[in-house]
Parts: structure tokens; sequence; C-alpha cells
């Protein structure tokens, strides 16, 4: 609010539920959050992954979080809403999603659209009704909180036998963020621990990669995120074992054969003269 006020600022961008961290805001966090439009500002939030929210013990499966409970009217509020068929119903192929927000919004980004692509392709548009009735809607809610609970215990479970335990689990999304501070070095950071992986034809995405700050592109380890990685959860089970077996492979052989010839491929900063990369030509 204080920025807000002070520096002018014009939008906030969010995602609710949250990639990389696993997290979700909702309750009063959530309704502030929505109340920041009502200073000056348009608040305009991703909640792509709404359905992945998983319920503590005893509580029931199938609930979903939205900012749009906490609109009071939609024309009036400066808040912009933006779901679609891509996560929750896992159609990424078919490019349909939606924008919900003020009136005189909506009617802009329509032109914009028609003029730019000609909007989402209308046979997909067509077939994506009967996907969005709310019986069907509930009944994929649920089957996909279940589904995907069990695969996140499953992999926080394995992990945390590797002695990979996640201080803060996901409560929503299909990533876990992972931090690797307790490992030796290098394997302790995000991109010598994807090097190592990716030996071993697994892929984890490094945090640096989520580090939006331009300045800490300068030096990697300047980074609040070097020392993590993303993982997800969203391949079959039998793929994630995989996955995790090949993490165990890695930390096996740093206790065997300890840290020669590992995280030494790539720079750590910029700062400094950079000698020009040879390569095949092309002709």
């Amino acid at each position: 609010q204080k920025d807000i006020r002070t520096q002018g600022i014009a939008v906030v961008i969010a995602s609710n539920p949250r990639n990389p961290t696993g997290q979700v805001i909702y309750g009063n966090e959530l309704k502030e959050l929505v109340e920041l439009s009502r200073e000056g500002t348009t608040v305009i939030l991703d909640e792509f992954y709404s359905w992945y929210i998983y319920p503590e013990e005893g509580e029931a499966y199938g609930k979903s979080i939205s900012s749009a409970e906490y609109i009071d009217d939609v024309n009036e509020d400066p808040v912009i809403i933006i779901d679609g068929l891509t996560k929750n119903f896992r159609l990424p192929g078919w490019r349909v999603c939606w924008v919900l927000g003020p009136k005189n919004l909506i009617t802009a980004l329509s032109q914009s659209g028609s003029f730019l692509d000609g909007g989402a392709n209308h046979p997909m548009q067509l077939a994506a009704v009967d996907l969005v009735q709310p019986s069907r809607v509930a009944q994929e809610k649920v089957a996909l909180q279940k589904h995907f609970k069990k695969k996140r215990d499953h992999v926080l479970a394995r992990l945390h036998d590797l002695g990979l335990d996640v201080a803060v689990p996901p409560t929503s999304t299909f990533y876990i963020w992972l931090n690797l501070e307790k490992l030796p070095s290098p394997l302790n950071n995000g991109l010598t621990f994807f090097e190592e992986l990716l030996k071993h034809q697994t892929i984890v995405i490094p945090g640096i990669f989520f580090d939006i700050n331009p300045s800490h592109r300068r030096n990697l380890f300047h980074s609040p995120c070097h020392h993590f990685v993303r993982l997800s959860f969203g391949p079959p089970l039998e793929d994630l074992d995989k996955g995790l077996d090949a993490i165990a492979q890695v930390l096996r052989k740093v206790r065997k054969e300890g840290m020669k010839g590992i995280g030494h491929s790539y720079r750590k900063s910029i700062v400094g003269p950079i000698s020009p990369v040879s390569g095949p030509h092309i002709s």
C-alpha cells in the first residue's frame, strides 16, 4: 500500500496459487490483495492452479480458490482474473483460457485479441462448454486433488528418505520448492544440481530461473534462489520414481567419490571479460 501511494504503481501482477513455491494465499490475505485495487492500482491475478488445493487431514476435497470471492462489483473493482483449461483441466494444447474483469477492459482485450490473432480457436471453445458444466467441474476437482495429493505425498516421503526434507511442503500446484543448502558445495546450488541430474536423463529447474531481479543475473550466487530447485510431481508415479532414483544416484556418487568434476562447466558470474565461443560453421 505504501509503494502504491508513494511510487504510483499502476499494476500489481501475482499468481495464486503460486509457481514455483506451491503455496497459496487465501482468507484475509487474499482479501487484502484484492483491496489493493481500491487504492488506485489494477490487480492482475493468475489463477490457473486454482483447483490444485490439497486439504489437510479430515478436510473435504473439492474446494478451490479464487479472488472473485472478495470482489464487490466486477465493473468497479479493477481486478483481472486469468484462468483456463491449461492446468486445471490438463489441456494445454487446447489453448483456451478466459479473463474476468471490468466490462470496459474486457471489451478492449477482446478487440486487441481480434486484431492480433483472431482469438481462441472456435472448435475448442465449443468443446470446452461441456467441460465447464458445474457438475463436471465438481467431479474433476475432487479427482484431481486426490490424484495429485497422492503423488505429492509420495515424492515428499521419498525426498525425506534421501535426507532432503521440504521445510514448507506445497499446499497447492504440482511443484516442490526444494532447498539444497544442506548438501555439500557445489551440489548445493541449483545449477550444479540440475547439471548432475541431466547426466541421468532427469530435469529439475534451477531456482535462479525464477528470480526476476535483473541485477542477480550478473552474479548468479547473489540470488536468494540459487540454493533452490523446482521439482514437478505432475508426471506419472513411475516417471517420478525414475527421477527420484536419479537424485539418489547422484547423492550416492557424491558420498562415495566426493565433488571431483562437479560444478565446473558454467560461469558463476559475468563480471570480467568473456572469451569468444567457437563452434561449427553453418553454411
